[in-house]
């Protein structure tokens, strides 16, 4: 079945935002764990560490989908307009954030594995879990910019 280019166009544009909200709600889930890590005790703080550790791996992989899904939709609508293979890259703030953004929830996972990689080898890992912490601190900062930022260039696309 063959759709209008407006409606697929439509769709494609619609399905970063969609799918950015189900990434930035397993990123709060993600970010409350600091807070409910110190409230558990025994096997189930261990128990919710692991769901931390396996959510953790699960919202990278699907922020990283986020981002590319973000690229094809820049770049088909702005071939839509006329534009040339150029418009793979970023024309605004909101772009150059979520490549920013990806940059470092990179940091941020790595910064987690390291600190499971020492805790699981019986080292000191209380300085790579402060670290592992205040950057999802940044990255929640960015998340809401970036979302706030992404909101207003939805509206520049769909005038």
């Amino acid at each position: 079945m063959a759709y209008p280019s407006g409606v697929m166009d439509t769709l494609i544009l619609i399905l970063h935002p969609v799918f950015a909200l189900i990434v930035i709600g397993l990123m709060l889930k993600q970010y409350r764990y600091r807070k409910r890590r110190l409230e558990l005790r025994g096997k189930e703080a261990k128990e919710e560490r692991t769901r931390h550790e396996e959510l953790g791996e699960l919202t990278y992989i699907l922020a990283i989908s986020v981002v590319v899904v973000g690229f094809l939709a820049n770049t088909l609508n702005g071939l839509a307009d006329g534009e040339s293979a150029t418009a793979v890259v970023p024309s605004h703030l909101h772009g150059w954030f979520g490549i920013l953004g990806l940059i470092l929830l990179t940091i941020l996972v790595r910064k987690g594995r390291l600190t499971k990689a020492q805790r699981e080898a019986g080292e000191s890992f209380s300085l790579e879990r402060e670290r592992h912490g205040r950057a999802s601190d940044i990255i929640v900062i960015l998340m809401v910019i970036h979302a706030f930022l992404g909101f207003i260039y939805l509206f520049q696309l769909v005038r």
